[in-house]
């Protein structure tokens, strides 16, 4: 009964919530909007998907935004050189590359994720300035970023390419995290490291694994923002984007103390925290309440989890 509040606790919240938005605005319950909204989230369905791996494996990863906006500032060099399709493969694999040496960076000196990370985050932007010289790199070729940006804004079936690029990542995270041998090693890591590694699970690849998988979903980011703008930014994705990942995750019902959770949760997070952002511009709420609004969300979820967790320990 409680894993079952725990898990469909996000469900019942988003349907009061689109409902009640639904009834006080008329322009809310519309496709235009709701495809306004999944575009708006696309990056951040992202971000939440692979948050929720490491969430589940008892870790965090700050870095996300700073290796997607240093794979933002690769793919455009990569493609500058090697033209549009070798630069987005590059550019993916830049970020999972940079996943790979925080996964092992971590997990070779036992830094505390979260504070691990954070120096990442510092040192991947640092690395995004020495790439762009400082300023901002963009296609040289109009013709591939004329092409790359079809892809990623032209609309197919009323959605933005972004949008089926987001949502075909989610999937695959949740398919791998709910269906794969790989997935029940890392609940099992999450919930119980120590017992994991009795039980002979390789708990040090399970997490660099997971810090990979993290690099590889910012490499997507970067690509995507490549792909709208056509160019690469020192600032193209702040910290407040792994912050609002983490959050999401939580309100999600995902446990903050790892172990339990899923994908498709964190995902209904964002999409919640995107309700309340679209719902309350349309109904002219200042933005100041917005910020109070989540804020409280996120208290009550991470409080929600302690009560849920105690109730377990009876």
């Amino acid at each position: 009964m409680i894993e079952r509040l725990r898990s469909y606790g996000i469900v019942a919240v988003f349907c009061v919530l689109f409902l009640l938005l639904a009834i006080t605005s008329r322009s809310f319950f519309s496709f235009a909007n709701a495809a306004n909204i999944m575009d708006q989230s696309a990056i951040l369905l992202i971000f939440a998907a692979t948050t929720t791996i490491l969430i589940v494996a008892g870790v965090f990863d700050l870095s996300i935004a700073a290796v997607a906006t240093a794979s933002a500032i690769l793919t455009v060099i990569a493609v500058n050189v090697l033209g549009p399709v070798a630069g987005v493969l590059a550019g993916i694999a830049f970020g999972a590359l940079l996943g790979l040496v925080t996964g092992l960076a971590i997990t070779a000196t036992g830094v505390n994720s979260f504070i691990g990370t954070l120096a990442a985050s510092f040192t991947y932007r640092g690395l995004g300035l020495i790439l762009a010289s400082g300023g901002l790199v963009t296609i040289e070729s109009q013709a591939a970023a004329e092409a790359l940006q079809r892809i990623s804004v032209g609309t197919y079936l009323g959605l933005k390419g972004i949008v089926w690029i987001a949502l075909a990542f989610v999937l695959v995270m949740e398919v791998l995290l709910a269906f794969t041998i790989f997935g029940r090693m890392v609940y099992a890591v999450g919930g119980n490291r120590r017992a994991a590694f009795l039980a002979g699970i390789r708990t040090k690849r399970v997490l660099v694994a997971c810090y990979t998988l993290s690099g590889l979903g910012a490499g997507v980011a970067g690509v995507l923002y490549v792909a709208q703008y056509g160019s690469g930014a020192t600032n193209a994705y702040s910290d407040t984007f792994a912050f609002t990942a983490i959050a999401a995750t939580v309100v999600g019902g995902v446990s903050i103390f790892g172990g339990s959770g899923s994908v498709w949760r964190g995902s209904l997070g964002i999409l919640t925290f995107a309700l309340i952002g679209n719902g309350l511009n349309l109904l002219g709420v200042d933005t100041t309440y917005q910020l109070t609004i989540l804020g409280l969300l996120i208290f009550l979820a991470v409080a929600a989890d302690q009560v849920f967790r105690r109730s377990e320990r009876v």
